[in-house]
């Protein structure tokens, strides 16, 4: 009972952190009710049905991301297992604290003769590639906005690419690595955040994009690093908005939230397809 009750604990704290970000941008930027109200209601439908879409090609190409990445380490099992496995486990990391949907992925890949080392390593590889890619893009934007031109860019890419290359390098002298399924997988999240962007993109609409883009990118790494806050909730929406300025407040808070509304809904969809996949997968139909 103990053991549930610090879990009901951290459930409700996570969530009360959420609120309170959105309730503090809200308040911050001045945005009342009935603004952010009719600012929501001012999203076209064909504009939710559009982003809709765009969210899950978003999660389809990370999920074969995924498989692709496991491949590179040897993990035994088949592609559509290991793309099913990551869509099945999404909806885990809406519980607070930790990684609960990396976690989820290795205790299932486990019962299907994927090691836990495997597992650690691809999730090490995925969060931390994800992360430094959200960085980068949000700085190159601001370098960009401020006409900084590629220099610095192209700079920060370097380095990027040689920590990456120290780190595989380290990884392959105790896990055996191939090189054409990694780079395929590392290819596919960054092809992923396109999709993910772009569904932003048409919910906002904002003035100035490349502005917007960055402020995106700096809020999903904000939202990645605030563990308590349930897969970022509240956290990427304020920093979204915050940064995005006061004149265009309610139509960004409203787009964001849409947003999450929408990608959660994407990933129920992703769920319920990840299982089925398992099940075929199981079956030998993958």
């Amino acid at each position: 009972m103990a053991v549930d009750a610090r879990k009901a604990w951290r459930l409700g704290l996570g969530y009360a952190l959420a609120v309170a970000a959105l309730l503090f941008a809200a308040r911050y930027l001045g945005v009342q009710g009935p603004q952010f109200w009719q600012a929501l209601q001012a999203i076209a439908p064909e504009r939710l049905a559009l982003a809709f879409v765009l969210f899950a090609a978003s999660l389809a190409i990370n999920a074969g991301a995924f498989a692709l990445a496991n491949r590179a380490f040897a993990a035994p099992a088949r592609g559509g297992l290991l793309a099913g496995v990551w869509l099945a486990t999404l909806l885990a990391k809406y519980v607070p604290i930790g990684v609960g949907h990396v976690l989820g992925r290795g205790l299932s890949l486990a019962r299907f003769g994927v090691p836990a080392r495997t597992s650690v390593i691809v999730g090490v590889l995925e969060q931390g590639f994800s992360l430094a890619l959200c960085a980068g893009i949000a700085a190159a934007a601001y370098a960009l906005d401020r006409g900084f031109g590629l220099g610095l860019w192209v700079a920060a890419a370097v380095a990027a690419a040689l920590a990456l290359a120290a780190a595989l390098w380290a990884l392959r002298a105790r896990t055996p690595v191939r090189a054409a399924p990694l780079a395929a997988s590392l290819a596919g999240y960054a092809l992923a955040m396109a999709p993910y962007a772009g569904a932003y993109l048409v919910l906002v609409a904002p003035a100035d994009a490349l502005k917007f883009v960055q402020a995106l990118f700096a809020g999903t790494v904000a939202g990645v690093l605030a563990i308590l806050a349930p897969g970022g909730l509240g956290v990427r929406e304020s920093v979204v908005a915050s940064m995005s300025g006061a004149a265009a407040a309610s139509a960004v808070l409203a787009g964001t939230v849409a947003a999450r509304a929408l990608i959660l809904a994407s990933e129920c969809a992703g769920t319920l397809a990840g299982r089925i996949l398992m099940r075929r997968a199981q079956q030998g139909g993958a």
